[in-house]
């Protein structure tokens, strides 16, 4: 249990350090679906339609535990002043399905980097998706890393 506190207290002390560092401008697109690679893999939405830098990801994933659907919030941040195309972002959420043959529900967190295509309707993103399931069994899952390709619907 100190590795989960340890672990949220170091994302918000970096988030609160670099949040006046970054800058905020606009969304840029506004619904993305495609495949994601990894640890866990499968089907991925992402929808700019709560706030001009916060979405919403919607995935339907397999891991070695089991089939899983994930909800999370996300917030982008623009780090590099001069691309309007590069975006890290960190966000929370929850997770249901199965793990290890038994219904499961549990929290979810994310931090990674998006890249958009300027001439292809592409984006990437490379995360870091740590989860904890809560029901079922208390076991956490670390190593979640991933790499996204989605097809952008519209800017």
């Amino acid at each position: 249990m100190k590795k989960i506190h340890f672990t949220l207290r170091t994302v918000l002390i970096l988030l609160l350090i670099t949040a006046p560092f970054v800058a905020v401008h606009a969304q840029p697109y506004m619904h993305a679906a495609g495949i994601r690679a990894g640890l866990s893999s499968g089907i991925s939405y992402k929808g700019f339609r709560l706030h001009r830098m916060s979405a919403a990801e919607l995935d339907l994933l397999y891991n070695r535990h089991g089939f899983n659907l994930n909800a999370l919030y996300e917030y982008h941040l623009e780090p590099f002043r001069k691309s309007t195309r590069t975006f890290a972002y960190l966000g929370g959420g929850a997770f249901g399905g199965n793990w290890n043959d038994r219904f499961s529900i549990g929290v979810a967190v994310v931090a990674g980097l998006e890249y958009t295509l300027r001439d292809l309707p592409l984006n990437f993103s490379l995360d870091w998706k740590p989860m904890l399931n809560l029901y079922a069994e208390f076991e956490p899952e670390w190593l979640d890393f991933g790499l996204s390709i989605r097809y952008r619907f519209s800017k």
